[in-house]
């Protein structure tokens, strides 16, 4: 299980070999990527949807477009030129048109969602959406982008079949609070960092464009991420979370009072967490973490440990550890001597006994 899903990124490598993947995520966009990305296809549908990617392209032209179907999002105009925001409203249409709910939808629409930047103004590098009026880039053009992005997609399923899990299991939205269907062998995740990134705002037209967020979503997906300053004045109960964190971040109390709760916040959310996968392991279950440590008012965060050591008070055993240098920051904009990047992530291996 993962219980910060994401896109789906552990569970598309799990179907291939476990008997079951289990889910939690809380952003609705991300959960449609995995859903599509790990479920199996049957050669009928394989076939239906080439067929429906041919119909959309031979038929585009003259589309309708639907009102209805606009990205409910202040400012989306902004980032898209005329012709591509018309072009995008024709091919939602069309697929709306086209399709039934279900699990040939989905995949159009994930498909689409790939898109967007591309077509957008936004810059691809940049995990914000950016318009750099420095570095110019020339949006694509739909139809082509998504004929070529859908024709991948069918490619990327198309051995769905010989997967031995059929999809994830979702067990719910919260990962601070969850339990599962069944006993677990194997957690594996990667969970947002102490003032992370506004993963929310990195998908924002995406989100919009495909239906499952306007600016009331987008808030309410924000202030549930772990991470977010918000969640600062949430009550932090145990005390042993508060003498851990004062213990290696205690410089960051006297320099920055409301950034040190933030981060003590994050790691009784990741207490919660690691509270809610303890359940959902078998004895001898594996919860492998993988963090980036965090820099906080030029204080160092030890993230890793701080967690490991509540991992301990909670019953874990520290089995294993390692860490390696992140070589893709998926940025191809000079960043300058700016701080912000995370060199190394630290995986940790814990079990319960």
């Amino acid at each position: 299980m993962d219980p910060f899903m994401g896109s789906g990124t552990t569970a598309i490598e799990a179907v291939r070999y476990a008997n079951s993947v289990h889910g939690v995520e809380v952003d609705p966009y991300a959960r449609l990527i995995a859903s599509v990305a790990t479920q199996k296809y049957s050669e009928d549908e394989i076939g239906k949807i080439s067929f429906l990617v041919s119909e959309i392209g031979r038929a585009f032209e003259h589309q309708s477009l639907y009102d209805d179907l606009k990205p409910r999002l202040a400012n989306i105009e902004y980032w898209f030129g005329d012709e591509n925001f018309s072009d995008l409203l024709k091919l939602k249409s069309a697929i709306f048109e086209l399709t039934d709910e279900g699990k040939v939808r989905e995949f159009l629409l994930a498909a689409f969602g790939d898109i967007i930047r591309a077509c957008s103004k936004a810059e691809r590098q940049s995990l914000k959406p950016y318009i750099s009026k420095k570095y110019e880039k020339k949006p694509k053009r739909v139809l082509d982008e998504f004929l070529r992005i859908a024709s991948k997609y069918i490619d990327a399923v198309s051995e769905s079949q010989k997967h031995k899990s059929d999809g994830i299991v979702w067990e719910g939205f919260d990962a601070t609070n969850f339990d599962v269907s069944t006993s677990v062998d194997l957690a594996i995740t990667s969970p947002p960092y102490i003032n992370a990134m506004d993963y929310t705002r990195c998908i924002k037209l995406e989100s919009a464009w495909i239906g499952t967020a306007d600016d009331d979503a987008i808030k309410t997906v924000r202030n549930a991420q772990l991470g977010e300053r918000v969640r600062r004045n949430r009550e932090v109960r145990e005390d042993f979370v508060y003498s851990i964190s004062r213990q290696h971040l205690g410089e960051l109390e006297t320099i920055d009072e409301a950034r040190f709760k933030t981060a003590v916040v994050f790691f009784d959310d990741m207490r919660r967490n690691m509270e809610a996968v303890f359940r959902a392991l078998r004895p001898g279950g594996f919860y492998y973490i993988i963090i980036g440590n965090s820099r906080i008012r030029g204080v160092d965060v030890p993230t890793h440990q701080v967690i490991a050591e509540i991992a301990g008070q909670l019953g874990y055993k520290w089995d294993k550890y390692f860490l390696y240098r992140i070589r893709d920051h998926r940025t191809s904009i000079p960043r300058g001597d700016r701080g912000g990047k995370i060199e190394f992530e630290h995986a940790l291996g814990l079990m319960k006994p």
